[in-house]
């Protein structure tokens, strides 16, 4: 295991390396580029080590018209071996149909993505990936693209240019300044991205995607969080589209989910005791 961990850091060692033509004919090393990978290997790294099940709602806010808020599921499933699962239910939401949508991740790459149409109450129809096109789509007809509920795998952290540019304070906390750039912008997405990740927990503070012409597209960040078995954990997230002007908040209900838990312990213990009486 050491070995391939080895490897790994001497392949991102030589392709970080740039002939800049030192005196000597020597090639030079750009730090920047080694710590932006070093960075991007960590954050993809990150993986959930238990199952979790959260309720939510996604409140759309558009430039003109009424909001409006699309509730969904949401759980967690590990798979072992590095690989882990993200499931969204969701209701239909205007012109969105009610579906799952299952974001697969598997360590250090993009991740893959599964839809289904629910077909009648509590069922689904047949499970299709989507194409690399499709993952740019709204979720559920909100800001979120599908692909934006897929961090860390949501596939600039896997572009072969991840460049440190500085170490900075961010909403009161020390992070990295990360820039990512797409090796083909021309295939939908971002052209670059800049992350601001805090160097105490990996967490990203601020996540904003330009166009090509280094115009803001996408505007993400935590707003909320909420200590949980020891744990901050993200109960609000903002993104903002500048081209729509619109805004949309994605919640998670960490107090349902809990209630939801106790409750179900509850029941076990109930359950039992009612055993055992008998």
């Amino acid at each position: 295991m050491k070995t391939g961990i080895q490897l790994y850091a001497l392949i991102a060692l030589l392709g970080a390396m740039t002939l800049q033509g030192a005196e000597d004919g020597k090639p030079s090393y750009d730090k920047s580029l080694i710590e932006g990978r070093r960075i991007a290997r960590m954050l993809l790294g990150q993986r959930p080590t238990e199952n979790a099940a959260v309720a939510g709602s996604i409140e759309v806010r558009p430039r003109s018209g009424e909001a409006r808020t699309i509730p969904f599921q949401s759980r967690v499933v590990v798979d072992g071996d590095g690989e882990w699962r993200a499931i969204y239910e969701t209701e239909s939401a205007g012109a969105a149909p009610a579906m799952r949508l299952t974001i697969r991740h598997t360590r250090n790459v993009a991740a893959d993505f599964f839809v289904q149409e629910r077909v009648r109450e509590g069922g689904y129809g047949e499970l299709r990936k989507l194409s690399w096109k499709e993952v740019f789509q709204p979720f559920a007809g909100s800001d979120f693209r599908i692909i934006d509920l897929a961090y860390p795998h949501s596939d600039h952290l896997t572009w072969p240019t991840q460049r440190l540019l500085d170490k900075d304070i961010r909403r009161g906390q020390s992070c990295y300044e990360l820039e990512s750039v797409n090796p083909n912008p021309g295939q939908g997405g971002f052209a670059r991205v800049i992350s601001w990740i805090d160097i105490d927990t990996g967490g990203p503070l601020e996540i904003t995607g330009y166009d090509s012409n280094d115009g803001k597209l996408l505007q993400f960040s935590p707003k909320r969080f909420r200590k949980i078995d020891g744990e901050f954990k993200v109960t609000e997230l903002h993104i903002s589209n500048r081209e729509t002007r619109s805004r949309s908040v994605l919640r998670f209900d960490f107090r349902k989910s809990e209630n939801e838990a106790a409750e179900s312990r509850q029941s076990a213990l109930d359950a039992k005791a009612d055993a055992e009486a008998e």
